[in-house]
């Protein structure tokens, strides 16, 4: 009976030890910049007159940040509505774009935070994008760590880095969409059913 009662409470301390390892497991922060912190406190490493809602994305702001020591630029996205000025997501990128220190990156996250939970690289080795997905007091953390050495201007060239609260982001959206809803749309006049619609008049 003793037995039975020392290892349900050793397992017990060993289930809340992971837990608070966990917790503790998630990062919130990368070069002084912190999710959840009030963009003010980082005001001196932004470039505050880029700061512009992205396009079907009003519910936040995305401000560009100034290239600092070991980086080269990157944005903060902060709340527009529930978490007004709060930063919800960031991304930087490293000054350092060889592949030899994405592996050295990857290999101290790997020791950090554990095996990642998703590869979302192409075929081609081109585009390495490792992601955890970090449990913690607050909720879900995902983390991303990424290197491309392609053509495609759409993606960034080089090691990237990207930090953000998704729950939060998701807040963000339905906040806006409650305060905003989507106009109704106007019925098409049957004249301009069919074809008609997708013609010049």
């Amino acid at each position: 009976m003793k037995k039975t009662v020392l290892i349900t409470v050793l397992l017990s301390g060993l289930i809340f030890a992971a837990t608070c390892f966990a917790a503790n497991n998630a990062p919130e922060s990368i070069a002084g910049i912190s999710i959840g912190s009030d963009v003010s406190t980082v005001r001196s490493l932004l470039d505050m007159d880029t700061a512009r809602s992205p396009w079907l994305e009003e519910y936040a702001k995305k401000i560009q940040i100034r290239d600092m020591e070991g980086y080269r630029g990157g944005y903060v996205v902060i709340g527009n509505c529930n978490r007004p000025n709060i930063i919800l997501r960031m991304k930087l990128k490293y000054a350092d774009n060889s592949l030899t220190f994405f592996n050295k990156l990857y290999g101290k996250f790997e020791k950090r935070f554990g095996k990642p939970d998703d590869w979302r690289g192409n075929p081609f080795g081109t585009l390495k994008v490792w992601k955890w997905s970090l449990d913690d007091s607050k909720g879900n953390i995902s983390l991303i760590l990424q290197h491309f050495s392609g053509d495609d201007d759409s993606i960034t060239s080089g090691n990237s880095i990207r930090l953000s609260r998704p729950s939060w982001i998701e807040d963000e959206k339905n906040c806006w969409n409650k305060i905003h809803p989507e106009p109704k749309q106007k019925p098409i006049p049957a004249k301009m059913k069919g074809l008609n619609w997708f013609l010049p008049y």
